[in-house]
């Protein structure tokens, strides 16, 4: 029997419903469990230390009429055996793992608040690009091994970088590299005016005649770093594979901290394997855990494990958003 916490809220200010939340880094928050407590009298926290799925994800939502859904998927099976499930709030930024067709085929509405964690992503996209270009990986190694390496890296001032997406957390890394006076180019499916770039340029204190947009072949050939902020969707999968790898620069920075699966891991790995010099820092990758991706054996390779969104700050926020949710929904159309 799974691991299930059930909670009484002393001020019982809701007591119709029944809260169900998946995610075990929300269950494991007292600061977020305490917030919830004050809002419903009946609670049920993921104290399994796993990723429910199937039968124990039934089990675990059975009782629920509203949950908090982190990086779980919910089938139409599953879906079918919920009858009392009337809210999903989301737990985090992505809505891959939510099929929302399936959803609205059942009436439940979706809470769902976008780019609560920009900052902590953006920073993470950061440390990922300095990482790479100070090749602090490769110091690491060289001192662990008994060698006092004086190899030479890049600074980051005045490079050009690419951005693909230019979203919420898209914007927030622009802003964060503002300092380093580099050249921002961006791949994004909406397309942006003058003014909006004008625009987006006075809110982040960065010199719009440094920022442009670009189809996907010129920011993938004019970049110094690419990093990656799209979904992943039947149009992103596999987005740089390797006709894409044959248009970039042998000494690119490349950073995923957005989803697997957007980069084909097994054509980055013969990218980095035949260019020395290139450098890959990922927080996501097709199948997690990855500890048997090849990609972690090689030099030029960095790897985190899905944790860019993981501070205490990024945490709280998305669980506030998380908790909103619950009754500041909408129905999907």
């Amino acid at each position: 029997m799974l691991d299930f916490q059930i909670a009484t809220s002393k001020n019982k200010l809701n007591t119709e419903d029944i809260i169900a939340v998946t995610s075990r880094s929300f269950s494991k928050n007292d600061f977020l469990i305490n917030e919830l407590r004050n809002l419903y009298s009946s609670i049920i926290l993921n104290n399994s230390g796993e990723t429910l799925k199937g039968d124990k994800l039934i089990e675990f939502l059975k009782p629920a009429t509203k949950a908090i859904i982190g990086i779980e998927k919910i089938s139409d099976s599953e879906l079918s055996q919920l009858p009392k499930l009337r809210v999903i709030s989301k737990y985090g930024v992505g809505l891959n793992n939510l099929n929302l067709e399936l959803l609205k085929s059942y009436n439940i509405k979706l809470g769902f608040t976008d780019g609560v964690n920009k900052q902590s992503v953006a920073e993470m996209a950061l440390t990922l690009i300095l990482t790479g270009l100070k090749k602090i990986k490769a110091n690491d190694v060289d001192i662990l091994n008994g060698n006092w390496s004086q190899e030479k890296g890049s600074e980051f001032f005045g490079k050009t970088i690419g951005l693909l997406g230019f979203g919420n957390i898209g914007k927030k890394l622009s802003s964060l590299i503002q300092p380093f006076n580099c050249n921002i180019l961006f791949f994004d499916e909406k397309d942006y005016t003058d003014r909006d770039i004008s625009n987006i340029s006075i809110d982040l204190n960065l010199n719009p005649k440094l920022i442009r947009q670009l189809p996907l072949d010129l920011v993938l050939s004019e970049s110094d770093i690419l990093s990656i902020h799209l979904p992943l969707s039947k149009e992103t999968a596999n987005l740089i594979a390797a006709p894409e790898f044959i248009k970039l620069k042998s000494s690119v920075c490349i950073v995923n901290t957005a989803r697997g699966g957007i980069v084909n891991e097994e054509d980055l790995y013969n990218f980095l394997d035949k260019n020395p010099t290139a450098f890959a820092g990922f927080d996501v990758y097709d199948e997690e855990p990855a500890f048997n991706n090849p990609l972690l054996k090689l030099s030029n390779f960095f790897g985190t494990s899905h944790r860019s969104s993981l501070t205490t700050e990024g945490i709280n926020a998305m669980g506030i958003a998380a908790i909103n949710g619950l009754d500041d929904n909408i129905n999907i159309t």
